[in-house]
């Protein structure tokens, strides 16, 4: 984890800049040569035997620098007087310097260190055959084939069928999930072998040479004996691509990493359009990608469990074992440790290997189900696990800490993808690549983690984009082992008595921390404290002895505190602070200067006011609340002589609560990137709520906010009105970026929302609970010319038709959702003919609407367009 260090002693010399500006040169001077430390540690790459050796001593050395640099920075932010106190500051002073010395003195000592190792290191021979011998030891064993009928038969397909021009298949996923067999099963295949004259298989691996491609190809490919051992590549390249001329030929190359070894033998596949194939089996999306742009990759999934139980039993007992009988314990057993191995073969033939040792007895059996992760991780399982750690070995330097701090979340714990990416921000992990964000560099890396197959997406919202994600427990085994011997993060498990004895600078519990309570821990140097386990009320005292003083994440919103733990006003270093409290949050909260994301739980139903000291926080960069929560009281024009500041890195503010007496034009100037906002809006002040003019002009303030992408407005407002209590027409200035609209509770009339498709960006509009009320909805074809995604959710719609049916509305829609239409009697038919619509979803809606649906469906598969799909959900 040197590098990530590395990276996050960088990101606080820059801070401590910014704190500390007289004495910029001196810092300036340490941070280039921590500069050249790191770019000199990304070039020297992953060969160097001794360069590896020398990582622990990198992460330490960095470490430590860390931590005397934000030890003088606590100080520092956490002394009221010092600046007041000329002896005092002074000697901060002596002290910083001479701390900066010794920093730099031990960072020189390092980078010569390495330049000399550098000087004499080659490659290691022991490394380059690593990835090569696991790969073809674990290749050699008897495959045993479970699941892939349908996989075959679409390769198989695309491997005889069209086109007769050279083509190449890929098959894709994640290490040990099967890949290598099935394009076993394929290339062995009678009818195959039938097809093609020629056939090769080469295994590639991580780290391959060109010339033992080229020698392996040849081996197969050519029938009349020659001396290979003194050409040169050039004409051995020549004499394959001659032995291939002509002949219908496949070619397996297994296990390619990157996009180079493809390029390096593409050229010498001659393609005679006579129906030639090329199979690739890769663990990267990228390389998949590359070497077939034009088609997706076949992409390998998981086992069901009754296809893991038949794999168990056979890897257990042979391929057919008529004499095994198993009774219904060992079966319902077997069919548990299955599930457990959540369908990842490799995992399913660790477990065997287990079981085969054991006696088939149901107590033997049921021991191992119970302890099944630990047995991830023996001795008996390396082999298998060395298969697992070359996709960790390939990865970036800057990708290692993302994947494995995966390793702190709970088993089957689905993760969302925001706060993924505002933890790994946190904890120093990303580098920021100006003018992106670090929010964007972090998608980044958990795209290319997933293109790698070692992250699981979970849930993908309408436009594909990740909300939540996973990580196979034979990965996060892996993650809490690599992580631990990194000393990047310690994982505290269930029933472990005490806590963890040493130096842990991430400490993640998956146990009740209440339980620990009663303990006296101090360690200064931790750096962030999470906890997934919920069930407990803790004191407010309970940090105030722990000597977290460095603390950069602490996350516990799963446990309630009565007050606001006063304590951790004095963490100055935090960046993500995530609590469930039961007071008002403090003014004091402003003195968290460093503070990037604010997650603030409420179990009471009484109204709390968000401070306006939180505009004193320059550094935030989301808050999340829940509860009812008022954002302030008064217009922030009353406060101007309180020196508040504009939140120019606030991207998120949901969900707040906001009086229309705050949402003023005042208010919306603070927040210049603002890109999500949800919030509940309720009349403040002298306002009458029946105001229309007054609402829509309070509303039109959000057309100054230029980078809001996604509004979400709940109106809080009195429902006596027998009329509209308000009209659209006057709240006509929108956010002009905006992507995403929810509406609720607005009452206005279906004629205005032809406004709302004058919006030229406007990607998805859900319409819920009462956001629009009348009987009839006409739309047409103007408007709406970018929206992918419709929700409407309305209880007095009866009719909703086109206005002209020479054409249809939303030209670009993807998903219909209806929802709660209990009257809803007409839908448009022309939406069927929408080109890009893929689904049509009803919940609790009307039996004519359930009708029309059908029928659209219908008269679509008529047409010849399979390609929507209708899903009914009836009332309960």
């Amino acid at each position: 984890m040197a590098y990530t260090e590395v990276t996050s002693l960088m990101q606080t010399l820059q801070r401590l800049m910014q704190l500390h500006p007289k004495s910029g040169k001196k810092i300036e001077s340490l941070l280039q040569k921590v500069s050249l430390l790191q770019g000199f540690f990304v070039d020297t790459g992953k060969d160097h035997e001794d360069i590896k050796c020398l990582e622990g001593i990198i992460r330490d050395v960095s470490c430590k620098a860390e931590d005397l640099v934000e030890e003088i920075m606590f100080e520092y932010s956490s002394s009221s007087s010092l600046k007041k106190n000329a002896i005092k500051f002074l000697g901060v002073n002596r002290v910083l310097f001479r701390k900066i010395k010794s920093i730099e003195a031990a960072i020189t000592s390092v980078y010569n260190d390495i330049s000399a190792i550098k000087g004499r290191s080659t490659p290691s021979s022991s490394v380059n055959g690593c990835s090569r011998d696991v790969t073809q030891t674990l290749s050699s064993q008897k495959d045993v084939v479970v699941g892939l009928d349908d996989d075959f038969l679409l390769i198989a397909d695309k491997l005889t069928g069209y086109p007769d021009k050279l083509d190449v298949v890929v098959i894709f996923g994640m290490g040990g999930i099967g890949k290598t067999t099935l394009a076993k099963r394929i290339f062995h295949d009678k009818l195959i072998e039938e097809h093609f004259y020629v056939r090769a298989w080469i295994t590639v691996s991580e780290r391959y040479k060109v010339r033992n491609m080229l020698l392996d190809l040849l081996g197969c490919t050519s029938k009349v004996p020659f001396i290979m051992d003194e050409m040169e590549n050039e004409e051995l390249a020549e004499r394959l691509y001659k032995s291939l001329k002509g002949q219908r030929y496949l070619i397996v190359m297994d296990d390619v990493w990157n996009t180079k070894a493809w390029d390096d033998v593409r050229r010498y596949f001659p393609n005679d359009k006579i129906g030639s194939r090329v199979m690739v089996t890769s663990r990267i999306m990228k390389v998949a990608r590359f070497i077939n742009p034009l088609n997706p990759p076949h992409q390998m999934r998981f086992l069901t469990v009754d296809e893991s139980w038949k794999l168990l039993q056979k890897k257990i007992l042979g391929l057919d074992d008529p004499s095994f009988c198993c009774d219904y314990e060992m079966e319902r057993i077997g069919m548990q440790i299955s599930k457990k191995c959540k369908g990842l073969p490799l995992a399913i033939v660790m477990v065997a290997g287990i079981l085969s040792k054991e006696s088939a007895t149901a107590s033997k059996w049921s021991d191992v189900a119970e302890n099944i992760h630990s047995s991830f991780v023996t001795e008996e399982s390396r082999e298998f696990l060395d298969i697992l750690a070359l996709s960790y070995n390939h990865l970036p330097h800057h990708l290692k800490a993302c994947f494995l701090y995966m390793g702190a979340f709970p088993e089957d714990v689905e993760i969302p993808v925001w706060r993924l990416i505002r933890l790994w921000t946190a904890e120093g992990f990303i580098k920021l690549d100006s003018p992106k964000t670090l929010e964007f560099v972090a998608q980044e890396y958990l795209q290319e983690l997933i293109d790698r197959s070692l992250i699981i997406v979970s849930k993908r919202s309408y436009d594909n984009r990740v909300k939540t994600c996973s990580i196979h427990d034979i990965l996060r085994n892996f993650c809490q082992e690599e992580a631990k011997q990194e000393k990047l993060l310690h994982v505290v498990r269930r029933l472990e008595p005490h806590f963890p004895q040493g130096v842990h600078r991430r400490l993640h519990f998956h146990s009740d921390i209440f339980a620990y309570s009663s303990y006296t821990y101090s360690n200064p140097y931790v750096r962030s404290f999470l906890s997934s386990k919920a069930c407990s009320v803790l004191e407010d005292s309970y940090f105030g002895c722990m000597g977290f003083k460095l603390l950069r994440v602490l996350d516990v919103v799963n446990y309630s505190f009565y007050g606001f733990p006063i304590h951790v006003i004095k963490l100055v270093h935090l960046r993500y602070l995530a609590l469930s409290i039961n007071s008002e949050l403090p003014r004091s909260i402003s003195k968290l200067k460093n503070l990037q994301t604010l997650i603030i739980y409420w179990g009471t139903k009484e109204m709390r006011i968000l401070p306006l000291e939180i505009w004193k926080m320059p550094i935030l960069r989301h808050i999340h609340v829940k509860g009812d929560v008022l954002l302030f009281g008064s217009p922030i024009a009353d406060h101007s002589k309180r020196n508040f500041q504009v939140l120019g890195n606030l991207q998120t503010l949901c969900t707040i609560t906001i009086s229309t007496i705050s949402f003023s034009h005042g208010l919306v100037a603070t927040l210049p990137n603002l890109k999500t906002l949800a919030s509940n809006l309720v009349t403040g002040g002298n306002h009458d709520a029946f105001d229309v003019d007054w609402l829509g002009s309070c509303l039109n303030n959000l057309e100054q906010m230029y980078s809001l992408e996604t509004l979400k407005l709940l109106f809080n407002l009195p429902m006596n009105n027998p009329r509209p209590r308000n009209s659209i027409q006057r709240w006509n200035a929108f956010p002009p970026n905006l992507k995403n609209l929810t509406l609720s509770c607005s009452f206005l009339l279906w004629e205005d929302a032809r406004v709302l498709g004058n919006l030229p960006n406007l990607e998805v509009l859900k319409l819920k609970d009462f956001s629009f009320q009348g009987p009839e909805w006409e739309t047409d074809e103007e408007g709406f010319h970018r929206l992918k995604y419709l929700l409407v959710e309305s209880r007095d719609l009866v009719v909703w038709k086109q206005a002209s049916t020479d054409s249809y509305p939303f030209p670009v829609l993807q998903h219909l959702v209806l929802r709660f239409c209990y009257k809803l009697k007409e839908i448009p038919y022309e939406i069927g003919d929408i080109p890009s619509l893929q689904v049509i979803k009803l919940h609790s809606c009307s039996p004519y609407a359930t009708r029309l649906a059908r029928m659209i469906e219908k008269e679509q598969i008529d047409s010849g367009n399979s390609c929507l799909e209708v899903f009914i959900h009836p009332a309960r």
